[in-house]
């Protein structure tokens, strides 16, 4: 199962190399030309000495032989440093592809899929993983090409000077491979496993750091460090592991080039001293000539077994790209339509359906609702009744089954990025950038001044402004840390708002914040135009008396559907729900 798992991802990592293909030819071209031109060094170097012992030729004779050769030497140089950079040109084409890939695909899953694993985890991957690729294309995959072709334009020009000694090189060439496949294969699992405990080790710390401030006020500090201990003792046990297959790895090539170069030089040393006639007789420059390709022969097969562990890494790391970018998203590529902008926005549901992973009973069950242009409407239920996954459903985020119509049109026909166009989101957990707070209001998009100051005096923001030294251009630090959190959720909330929607869809906006937030964000929430649809999820009994509709879920079943009044008379489920809000409330 792991080897078609090696396969399916070196096949997957060879298919991401072709935008990068022409500084991949240049790098190996480049190298092919620096075996060339150590083939020409080595032979002047070979008839220098052959001429000074051989020959007794003065030293400035051979002053043009002199210069010839530290010309060559500076040309390797440049041929090597050529090389370097065309491969790392390469990996920076492959690996801003694969983050973009990446990112594309997370946009694409949305907020459900993204909260399934830790920040730290999905930072690791991004990151580090796709950062292991940048070896493997810089270096191993010309070097494959390079440790075919040096060696055969070697073994031309070897065979006519001893074919004995081509013969040695042909027979102890193919070893080096060999052993390197039989030690790369338990390289690639152990890069496995170091990829997971690094993506584990990633996703704890961020959460540890991110909730230091709880962990100090309930006295687990200690505990958290003793878990961090030993997820990074983990880490370093497998990272060790990985290293000591590098280093076996070297040591077996090692020896085998050693042992072959042994072999040359022995049947030369035993060929000048007559006492091997094999291959008739050798003389100096042959000799040297020959002992001086010796290494180099085996040099573009020894480079290639040390990154061969560069391969091993990417495999590992695109395994679980390749994870991510397999995960099940909506039918965004089948939708053509877009919504006209002056439609009014409906939202209708018959049978509909969600179906996630391998759980065993679906997400949503049989929805069907109606909600009109303008209502206002709530969505109320248990911890794990469905009302994220509706809420995410109706984004465009997760794939459903049954009929969903927004604007008279089914969402499986529509374009998603013009459906996303007339949605806004808030969230309960507020997202602060490190920037300025016309950042974090316009977000990337291209908004004046007067857009984003009004936005945040509709979000009831104003006062925010008034407090920081610099207006719209003070910064504010990552996670809101210079923010109270209704100050922040008011910035969130005039980000939201910033740009005219017809859809605002709210998840327990207030659920984090204090009375005098809550009513300033639900006065700023009240304000908007008519025209435009609010969906709220929440649990906050006072906020669903201005309910126009309300839908209640439990096991991914509507329960209850209909306005606060009618409900409150008629609905057991509903009163229930009142019943045990109004008893939080006493008790809190």
């Amino acid at each position: 199962m792991n080897h078609k798992k090696d396969t399916q991802a070196y096949h997957w990592l060879l298919g991401r190399v072709r935008p990068a293909q022409n500084w991949l030819i240049a790098s190996m071209l480049l190298g092919l030309v620096n075996g060339v031109l150590l083939l020409g060094q080595a032979a002047l170097l070979a008839d220098i000495i052959h001429r000074l012992v051989m020959e007794s030729v003065s030293r400035e004779s051979l002053i043009n032989q002199f210069l010839l050769t530290a010309l060559l030497m500076i040309l390797r140089g440049l041929c090597h440093w050529g090389r370097s950079l065309c491969g790392f040109r390469a990996g920076v084409q492959v690996r801003r592809d694969v983050r973009k890939a990446l990112l594309d695909k997370l946009f694409r899953l949305g907020p459900l899929a993204v909260a399934e694993q830790p920040a730290g985890s999905w930072s690791a991957i991004v990151v580090e993983q796709v950062e292991e690729l940048q070896e493997f294309v810089a270096h191993y995959l010309p070097q494959m090409g390079l440790a075919v072709t040096v060696p055969l334009i070697m073994l031309v020009i070897i065979f006519p000077q001893s074919w004995v000694v081509g013969i040695i090189f042909l027979m102890t060439a193919p070893l080096i491979p060999v052993f390197m496949i039989f030690v790369g294969g338990k390289a690639a699992e152990a890069n496995r496993q170091n990829f997971k405990a690094l993506s584990r080790l990633g996703g704890f710390f961020l959460d540890r750091l991110q909730g230091l401030e709880t962990l100090r006020i309930f006295q687990r500090t200690t505990h958290a460090a003793d878990q961090l201990e030993e997820a990074s003792e983990d880490f370093r046990v497998k990272t060790m592991s990985v290293l000591r297959l590098a280093f076996l790895s070297s040591t077996i090539l090692e020896f085998f080039a050693s042992i072959s170069i042994a072999l040359v030089a022995v049947y030369l040393g035993m060929n000048f001293l007559g006492h091997i006639s094999m291959g008739g007789q050798v003389s100096l420059y042959t000799g040297l000539f020959l002992l001086l390709l010796a290494p180099e022969f085996y040099q573009p097969l020894r480079e290639l077994g040390t990154f061969y562990h560069a391969k091993a890494k990417a495999v590992g790391a695109a395994e679980e790209i390749l994870v991510i970018l397999s995960k099940p998203e909506a039918k965004e590529h089948m939708g053509q339509q877009c919504i006209p902008k002056q439609s009014p926005l409906t939202l209708e549901a018959k049978g509909l359906t969600v179906h996630i992973g391998q759980a065993i009973r679906p997400l949503l069950k049989g929805l069907n609702f109606t909600i009109s242009a303008g209502e206002r409407v709530g969505v109320i239920g248990s911890s794990g009744a469905g009302k994220s996954t509706l809420m995410n459903t109706l984004m465009g985020f997760v794939p459903f089954d049954g009929e969903l119509d927004i604007a008279g049109q089914s969402l499986s026909d529509t374009d998603l990025s013009s459906w996303r166009h007339h949605i806004a989101w808030l969230g309960q957990h507020p997202l602060i950038i490190h920037g300025t707070l016309y950042d974090n209001i316009s977000f990337g998009r291209s908004l004046t001044w007067k857009q984003c100051l009004i936005a945040l005096e509709r979000a009831q923001g104003m006062d925010i402004l008034d407090r920081l030294p610099e207006g719209l251009d003070s910064q504010l630090l990552e996670q809101g840390a210079n923010l109270s959190v209704g100050q922040a959720q008011r910035i969130a909330l005039a980000r939201a708002i910033a740009e005219p929607v017809q859809l605002l869809i709210l998840d327990e906006p207030t659920a984090s914040l204090d009375s005098v937030s809550e009513a300033l964000v639900l006065d700023a929430i009240k304000s908007l135009p008519e025209e435009c649809t609010i969906i709220t999820v929440t649990h906050r009994l006072r906020q669903l008396q201005n309910m126009d509709q309300i839908l209640m879920l439990d096991k991914g079943c509507i329960v209850a559907q209909g306005s606060p009044e009618v409900l409150e008379q008629a609905s057991e489920p509903y009163q229930a729900f009142i019943h045990d809000g109004r008893e939080s409330l006493d008790h809190g």
